[in-house]
């Protein structure tokens, strides 16, 4: 009786409501503020939503005489408070302790323009004012997923031009000072084109909003307090506000906020659609270098098993063609420059986010190719046409590269921790950096000779070299000799033919180590020479990879504590796998009865796109959880030295992603815990703290000795009462195993044969 009472009652409300006409004596407010919140799976699941509606009324805006904020209400199958319908589009008032129901305007689906377009007409009818403002609240999936899925529609979303369509016609000439997007990866260069003409200023993530979204109390408090505040003091408000709150305690989130002057935005996309026309002209002939360098960006909402966005930033993309399209570059670089007026992110993405992003798609080809082709091929321009190119040459640029053909070599032999060095690399190492020897001495046995055990080591390139072969060739018997003039030995003297008293002029050990390096791992013909176009587009021509950056790369990677622990591993590619090639990657893994278990790729791997060669490094140091080794993939690090790293792992059932910090002072911790992406694409806002008791199972992938993969699931932890316990630690003891993962020009990964690491 009681439940039948309360549907009369609602039956009742509804219709007086839904049918009252807005006053026409309505009096104009300072500020109008609207917010389109699109409940979906965040609000029916966690109760996201409603927590940020409480936020607003908790700053005291809905009381105010001089400001109103009016809401949309839908797309999700259960709303956790207030009364909310879950079958119909509610227009709601903020008021001093709840918001107040203004229409229901019945089942709508808020992934459609004209849900949109209808809310914002009976807003500024409702509601006028001086100055309008918006927020958009729900998922976010970039350009090609747009914002806002309905549950109760499919999981319909708003796409960009639907947006755009729907604020054109819902504000019919009227303009906001600010929209914001409290929705993951909407920040990108067509989007906040889009906005110019329709808001002054556009507030935009660059990455993923986390699931306390933006600090509705914070922002809203000072407009209550001063509604004349500037519109770019509240945008700036806004997004120092959210990063703030991500910044605070030890579950501290990677987060991007950025204010976007739209009026600049029809300078950035001419800037764009120059750069797309000219990248889009490099395709043709250069696609292989144009996908490598892509590849050298960070791509924002990624984890480890999914393909993020392929939203990349403008700067960072500029600074990485540079060498290819220095004009094109110089001229975006800029232009999104002056159009980023604002820009606040946490300090672990701050050199990967400068405020403004470019969709430029790569790894998510595989699974949404269709949906790129959809939504860039309605589109005009070069930048849009660009999208298009990238996705059907990636798409049909699929290699069958033989990786098992390929088995790493030492380049670096250790005789244990503390042990001997020995092999080639420890041959130009020592001889670089040990004790000064005369590079022209060649027989000189002083400690610290680059020359020293060239005959004897194995295991490297340097194996089956001879004293009457190689490199020795033209060299007579005796220190007294002369050298050839042909081949490595050129250019060590300083006369072709010297006669025998003569001293040798001397020869910088820089200049040595580059000849001898040059002369061994340049086979010829087979591979590119200089000058050749297209394989090392960064640096303008093809050259093997001098020893000194060699060097130069492993003094910063390792220290001289772990110098002789340190592994370095090695495999040349033939010409047509690596013409195929995008990047590299060295992999621990770790063998358990008759299977491999993948533990992820945090060494540093070079390639010399000139010769094939790969080389990673790996010092013996990995991440433990609880004294348990764990999956680690590397999501970007800083030019501090501070990395971002993702453990996948099963909690409560969910499988999820362990948020792991490694700071350039040794610090490591856990941040959190996400789960990623849902089944439509979008990413799931929010990291969850660890509490104790929970229970948490790292997550492999075991592949069979035929190559099967399959998900392992390793021992539970469960979190103690003081916290996990994430170190970066000497491995223990194991059956380990390394072996490169190579990815070719469609994306996809190919294991080469492992070999046991020899600790």
């Amino acid at each position: 009786m009681k439940k039948a009472l309360c549907l009369v009652l609602a039956a009742v409300l509804f219709f007086s409501v839904s049918a009252a006409p807005v006053p026409a004596e309505a009096a104009e407010n300072e500020l109008t503020i609207l917010a389109y919140i699109c409940g979906s799976d965040l609000e029916s699941d966690d109760g996201q939503a409603t927590e940020d509606i409480a936020e607003m009324i908790s700053s005291g805006i809905g009381a105010s005489g001089t400001v109103k904020v009016l809401i949309a209400t839908g797309g999700c199958t259960e709303w956790k408070r207030y009364g909310i319908s879950s079958r119909s589009v509610q227009y709601y008032r903020l008021g001093a302790n709840a918001p107040e129901l203004l229409k229901d305007v019945g089942r709508r689906n808020m992934g459609d323009a004209s849900t949109l377009a209808d809310f914002l007409r009976f807003a500024l009818s409702a509601a006028p004012a001086k100055r309008y403002m918006m927020v958009f609240w729900d998922h976010g999936g970039g350009p090609v997923l747009g914002l806002c899925n309905d549950q109760n529609f499919q999981d319909d979303s708003l796409s960009l031009s639907e947006l755009k369509t729907g604020l054109q016609s819902g504000l019919n000439g009227t303009r906001f000072d600010l929209i914001g997007f409290d929705c993951c990866l909407m920040n990108c260069v067509d989007l906040c084109a889009d906005l110019a003409g329709i808001a002054n200023y556009a507030v935009v993530s660059q990455e993923l909003v986390n699931g306390t979204g933006l600090n509705y109390d914070a922002w809203m408090k000072p407009i209550v307090d001063n509604p004349a505040l500037s519109s770019e003091t509240i945008a700036k408000s806004i997004a120092d506000t959210y990063v703030e709150e991500n910044s605070r305690g030890h579950f501290s989130a990677t987060s991007t906020m950025t204010v976007v002057d739209t009026g600049k935005m029809p300078a950035v996309m001419d800037a764009a659609n120059a750069f797309s026309a000219a990248l889009s002209a490099e395709l043709s002939s250069n696609f292989s270098g144009v996908v490598r360098l892509r590849q050298q960006l960070v791509s924002f909402g990624e984890f480890a098993d999914y393909d993020a966005s392929d939203l990349v930033d403008v700067e960072d993309m500029c600074t990485v063609f540079s060498a290819l399209l220095p004009n094109e570059c110089a001229a975006l670089k800029d232009a999104a420059q002056q159009a980023v007026c604002y820009n606040c992110t946490t300090g672990d993405i701050a050199s990967h986010a400068h405020g403004l992003s470019f969709f430029l798609p790569f790894a998510t080809v595989a699974s949404d190719k269709s949906e790129i082709l959809s939504h860039y091929s309605a589109e005009l321009g070069s930048y849009a046409a660009l999208a298009v190119s990238m996705a059907n040459q990636t798409a049909a640029s699929g290699y069958a590269m033989t990786a098992s053909s390929y088995t790493p070599f030492d380049f670096y032999s250790t005789s244990g921790y503390g042990g001997s060095c020995s092999g080639a690399f420890c041959d130009i190492w020592n001889g670089y950096y040990g004790d000064t020897c005369s590079f022209q001495d060649a027989y000189n046995s002083c400690g610290g000779n680059i020359w020293a055990g060239l005959n004897t080591s194995s295991g490297s390139i340097w194996e089956g070299l001879s004293t009457s072969s190689g490199i020795w060739a033209g060299y007579n018997n005796g220190p007294s000799a002369t050298p050839s003039v042909s081949g490595i030995w050129a250019g060590l003297g300083s006369e072709s033919t010297p006669p025998a008293a003569a001293t040798p002029a001397p020869v910088s050990a820089s200049a040595a180590l580059n000849n001898i390096w040059a002369g061994l791992l340049n086979p010829g013909a087979e591979y590119y020479q200089p000058g050749e176009p297209n394989q090392n587009v960064q640096a303008g021509v093809s050259e093997a990879v001098p020893a000194e950056s060699v060097l130069e790369t492993a003094s910063d990677y390792f220290s001289s504590a772990t110098l002789t622990s340190q592994m370095v591993y090695s495999i040349q590619l033939n010409k047509n796998d690596l013409d195929h090639l995008s990047s590299a990657s060295g992999i621990l893994s770790i063998r358990n009865g008759e299977e491999t278990v993948r533990l992820g790729n945090l060494g540093e791997t070079t390639i010399d796109w000139s010769t094939g060669l790969i080389f990673s490094m790996f010092d013996g140091s990995w991440p433990v959880l609880d004294g348990q080794m764990v999956r680690a993939e590397i999501l970007y690090g800083d030019d501090n030295g501070n990395v971002r790293f993702v453990i996948p792992a099963r909690i409560g059932g969910l499988k999820m992603y362990l948020l792991g910090s490694l700071s350039s002072d040794g610090t490591t911790a856990i941040l959190g815990a996400t789960q990623g992406y849902d089944e439509a694409g979008f990413a799931i806002r929010g990291f969850i703290p660890l509490e104790a008791g929970m229970s948490i199972a790292p997550l492999f992938t075991a592949v069979s000795s035929d190559g099967t993969e399959r998900e392992y699931e390793g021992k539970a932890i469960t979190v103690p009462a003081e916290g996990l316990s994430l170190r970066w630690e000497t491995i223990p003891a194991g059956n380990y195993q390394y072996c490169f993962g190579l990815t070719d020009l469609s994306g996809r990964i190919h294991y080469t044969d492992s070999v046991p690491l020899a600790f």
